[in-house]
């Protein structure tokens, strides 16, 4: 498969792979269930990181203004870590929605 990344934008799937493993394990060892709910966690869980980290590297602070010498017009130029064309911040609301989408249908499977 291929990735198409900006700046940090690889992060998005390593930040939620090690999130979702490790709270896998975490609950598989520390609950006594067969039901995956530490991955619908590590989802929620990855999508505030992605959310923090994307709002971080994507902040308006860190724009920067070059001016042309020639022309004096001026040039703003905007950090840009994406990850598929869609910023890492954006990718938070999807992330988190397949970690709602996989904790409802195990709430309704269980049933």
């Amino acid at each position: 498969m291929i990735f198409i990344w900006k700046g940090y934008g690889f992060l998005v799937p390593i930040i939620t792979i090690a999130l979702v493993g490790f709270t896998s394990v975490l609950f598989s060892s520390v609950f006594t269930t067969t039901q995956p709910y530490g991955v619908c966690i590590g989802a929620l869980a990855a999508a505030v990181a992605i959310w923090y980290a994307g709002n971080s590297f994507n902040s308006p602070a860190k724009d920067r203004v070059m001016i042309d010498k020639a022309t004096g017009q001026e040039w703003i130029i905007k950090p840009d870590h994406s990850l598929f064309f869609i910023k890492m911040q954006y990718w938070a609301y999807i992330v988190g929605a397949i970690g709602v989408f996989l904790l409802i249908a195990l709430l309704i499977s269980s049933k």
